[in-house]
């Protein structure tokens, strides 16, 4: 007999809810269909933010693979090739060796490397001493770029000296399909274009 009861009862509240749900369906129909509900304008809002910032999650995604396969590195270059369906990434370890290694866009897994670059004692100190100077890492410069050129496809970002200042060089495929050369100040996160401040 109890089984009975508890049946009804949670019976009787799936028939509540399923009232209230109509009630609230039947309402939804009778608004106008130019004004959006606040559910749909948010949701709205939230596709076009993801929409901008997609293909700096996928970066984020692949350099985070390719950091993962060489404990304690710092990543500091990486290029789209075959369409944007791999990336060659380069990271530096703490001793400043160079490893090099091919990460699928889709999957973000290394596909091939990593494999150690045989460079001599003033390449690595070259490369420790501009991890040091740079405040920002791959991530930050990207955001940085998604910001200065909305809407764009970064297609090659490398950590490297420029005029004295160590900078993010970025090449971007901008919303109209062209081609941009771009830098961000690795310390003070300042974006030019190419053509600025030359």
């Amino acid at each position: 007999m109890n089984k009975t009861i508890i049946g009804g009862g949670l019976a009787g509240a799936v028939l509540l809810a399923a009232a209230a749900c109509g009630a609230d369906a039947r309402q939804m129909s009778e608004q106008s269909a130019d004004t959006p509900t606040p559910y749909i304008a948010a949701t709205a809002d939230l596709e076009a933010g993801s929409q901008k910032h997609s293909g700096v999650k996928k970066l984020e995604q692949v350099g985070q693979a390719a950091l993962k396969a060489v404990p304690g590195s710092t990543l500091v270059s990486m290029e789209a090739e075959e369409n944007g369906s791999l990336w060659e990434v380069q990271v530096v370890d703490a001793e400043g060796t160079q490893h090099q290694m091919d990460v699928g866009s889709g999957s973000a897994e290394v596909v091939s490397g990593p494999s150690a670059e045989d460079d001599d004692a003033a390449d690595k100190a070259a490369y420790l001493d501009r991890i040091k100077a740079a405040k920002l890492d791959y991530q930050q410069a990207a955001g940085k770029i998604a910001t200065a050129a909305p809407g764009g496809r970064i297609t090659e970002l490398t950590l490297d000296g420029h005029r004295d200042k160590i900078v993010w060089e970025v090449d971007v495929v901008t919303s109209d399909g062209k081609k941009q050369n771009m830098t961000v100040d690795a310390t003070d996160g300042t974006v030019t274009k190419a053509g600025e401040g030359d």
